[in-house]
Protein backbone atom coordinates (compact mmCIF):
# COMPACT_ATOMS: atom_id res chain seq x y z
CA UNK A 1 0.00 0.00 0.00
CA UNK A 2 0.63 3.17 -0.61
CA UNK A 3 -0.10 6.12 1.34
CA UNK A 4 -0.21 10.09 -0.07
CA UNK A 5 -0.17 12.11 3.70
CA UNK A 6 -1.44 15.51 4.00
CA UNK A 7 -1.98 17.96 6.39
CA UNK A 8 -2.43 21.50 7.03
CA UNK A 9 -3.75 22.20 3.25
CA UNK A 10 -5.79 25.29 4.61
CA UNK A 11 -8.12 24.46 1.20
CA UNK A 12 -5.68 25.18 -1.28
CA UNK A 13 -5.50 22.16 -2.70
CA UNK A 14 -8.02 23.55 -5.60
CA UNK A 15 -4.72 24.97 -7.32
CA UNK A 16 -3.05 21.53 -7.46
CA UNK A 17 -2.35 19.59 -10.95
CA UNK A 18 -3.57 16.35 -10.62
CA UNK A 19 -1.53 14.28 -13.64
CA UNK A 20 -4.16 11.72 -15.07
CA UNK A 21 -3.71 8.00 -14.02
CA UNK A 22 -0.91 6.65 -15.91
CA UNK A 23 1.04 9.53 -15.08
CA UNK A 24 1.32 10.08 -11.89
CA UNK A 25 3.35 7.96 -9.26
CA UNK A 26 0.60 5.03 -7.73
CA UNK A 27 -1.29 5.84 -4.90
CA UNK A 28 -3.60 3.59 -3.14
CA UNK A 29 -5.17 6.26 -0.47
CA UNK A 30 -4.62 9.35 1.08
CA UNK A 31 -4.10 10.19 4.73
CA UNK A 32 -5.17 13.73 5.18
CA UNK A 33 -4.26 14.95 9.20
CA UNK A 34 -7.08 17.69 8.79
CA UNK A 35 -7.27 21.48 8.58
CA UNK A 36 -8.90 20.80 6.01
CA UNK A 37 -10.28 17.69 6.45
CA UNK A 38 -12.45 18.03 2.78
CA UNK A 39 -8.97 18.40 1.03
CA UNK A 40 -8.14 15.55 1.67
CA UNK A 41 -11.46 14.20 0.98
CA UNK A 42 -11.80 16.20 -2.68
CA UNK A 43 -8.03 14.60 -3.58
CA UNK A 44 -9.13 11.76 -3.00
CA UNK A 45 -12.53 11.72 -5.44
CA UNK A 46 -10.42 13.22 -8.27
CA UNK A 47 -7.82 10.36 -7.81
CA UNK A 48 -11.31 7.37 -7.06
CA UNK A 49 -8.70 6.08 -3.94
CA UNK A 50 -10.06 5.91 -0.46
CA UNK A 51 -9.11 9.06 2.28
CA UNK A 52 -8.12 8.18 6.21
CA UNK A 53 -8.64 11.43 7.87
CA UNK A 54 -9.64 13.54 11.20
CA UNK A 55 -10.66 16.93 11.44
CA UNK A 56 -8.48 19.57 12.90
CA UNK A 57 -8.98 22.55 14.69
CA UNK A 58 -10.03 24.86 11.64
CA UNK A 59 -12.39 22.71 10.08
CA UNK A 60 -15.52 24.11 11.54
CA UNK A 61 -17.95 22.62 9.23
CA UNK A 62 -16.28 19.39 8.29
CA UNK A 63 -18.44 15.73 9.59
CA UNK A 64 -15.11 14.24 10.21
CA UNK A 65 -14.34 12.02 13.33
CA UNK A 66 -11.63 13.40 15.28
CA UNK A 67 -9.33 10.44 14.41
CA UNK A 68 -9.26 7.37 12.70
CA UNK A 69 -7.87 4.37 12.99
CA UNK A 70 -7.36 0.80 10.73
CA UNK A 71 -5.31 -1.70 9.32
CA UNK A 72 -3.40 -2.96 6.57
CA UNK A 73 -1.02 -6.12 6.30
CA UNK A 74 -0.93 -6.25 9.67
CA UNK A 75 0.01 -2.55 10.49
CA UNK A 76 -2.14 -0.47 12.56
CA UNK A 77 -2.44 2.94 11.60
CA UNK A 78 -3.99 6.22 13.24
CA UNK A 79 -4.48 9.60 11.88
CA UNK A 80 -5.48 13.10 14.44
CA UNK A 81 -4.44 16.30 13.87
CA UNK A 82 -2.57 16.71 17.05
CA UNK A 83 -4.34 20.34 18.24
CA UNK A 84 -5.46 18.31 21.16
CA UNK A 85 -2.38 18.95 23.18
CA UNK A 86 -0.22 21.97 24.02
CA UNK A 87 2.96 22.12 22.12
CA UNK A 88 5.08 20.91 25.24
CA UNK A 89 2.30 18.02 25.70
CA UNK A 90 1.83 16.97 22.23
CA UNK A 91 4.49 14.49 21.85
CA UNK A 92 3.69 12.62 24.94
CA UNK A 93 -0.20 12.57 24.37
CA UNK A 94 0.48 10.91 20.27
CA UNK A 95 2.79 8.91 21.59
CA UNK A 96 0.14 7.85 24.93
CA UNK A 97 -2.63 7.39 21.97
CA UNK A 98 -0.58 5.36 19.69
CA UNK A 99 0.22 2.79 22.87
CA UNK A 100 -3.46 2.80 23.94
CA UNK A 101 -4.41 1.65 20.60
CA UNK A 102 -1.36 -0.40 19.96
CA UNK A 103 -0.63 1.21 16.79
CA UNK A 104 2.59 1.32 14.50
CA UNK A 105 2.59 4.22 12.81
CA UNK A 106 0.02 7.51 13.84
CA UNK A 107 0.35 10.49 11.19
CA UNK A 108 -0.62 13.49 12.61
CA UNK A 109 -0.39 17.46 11.73
CA UNK A 110 -1.23 20.90 13.26
CA UNK A 111 2.30 22.20 13.98
CA UNK A 112 2.90 22.88 9.76
CA UNK A 113 6.37 21.02 10.58
CA UNK A 114 8.28 17.66 9.10
CA UNK A 115 8.67 15.72 12.25
CA UNK A 116 8.87 12.23 12.59
CA UNK A 117 9.48 10.61 15.95
CA UNK A 118 10.02 6.84 17.19
CA UNK A 119 8.54 5.30 20.23
CA UNK A 120 9.34 1.77 21.51
CA UNK A 121 6.13 0.51 19.18
CA UNK A 122 5.53 3.26 16.95
CA UNK A 123 6.27 5.99 14.13
CA UNK A 124 5.01 9.29 14.80
CA UNK A 125 4.78 11.32 11.27
CA UNK A 126 4.02 14.60 10.57
CA UNK A 127 4.41 15.35 6.32
CA UNK A 128 4.10 19.10 7.20
CA UNK A 129 1.81 21.62 5.84
CA UNK A 130 0.49 22.31 2.41
CA UNK A 131 0.08 25.88 3.38
CA UNK A 132 2.37 28.28 5.48
CA UNK A 133 5.26 25.39 6.13
CA UNK A 134 7.21 26.24 9.10
CA UNK A 135 11.09 25.83 8.22
CA UNK A 136 10.26 23.59 4.89
CA UNK A 137 8.63 24.60 1.24
CA UNK A 138 5.20 22.99 1.22
CA UNK A 139 4.96 19.42 1.48
CA UNK A 140 3.62 16.03 1.56
CA UNK A 141 4.64 12.27 3.01
CA UNK A 142 4.63 8.94 1.41
CA UNK A 143 3.62 6.27 3.36
CA UNK A 144 4.37 3.01 2.17
CA UNK A 145 3.61 -0.78 4.06
CA UNK A 146 4.58 -4.14 1.52
CA UNK A 147 3.19 -7.10 2.11
CA UNK A 148 5.15 -7.84 4.84
CA UNK A 149 4.29 -5.34 6.99
CA UNK A 150 7.43 -2.77 6.27
CA UNK A 151 7.18 0.76 6.73
CA UNK A 152 8.90 3.60 4.97
CA UNK A 153 8.30 7.31 5.22
CA UNK A 154 9.50 9.69 3.08
CA UNK A 155 8.70 13.91 2.56
CA UNK A 156 8.16 15.63 -0.90
CA UNK A 157 7.40 18.53 -2.28
CA UNK A 158 4.04 19.86 -2.43
CA UNK A 159 2.88 19.91 -6.16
Amino acid sequence: MRYLVISDTHGHLGQMSIPPQEERPRVDGIICAGDFYRDGLWLARRMGIPCFGAQGNNDHDAKAPWATFWQVHGVRLGVIHGHQWSSHKRLAGLGGLAARHRLHVLVFGHSHQREQYRTPSALLVNPGAGFRPVDSPPSLGWLEIDTEGSLKFAWDVFY
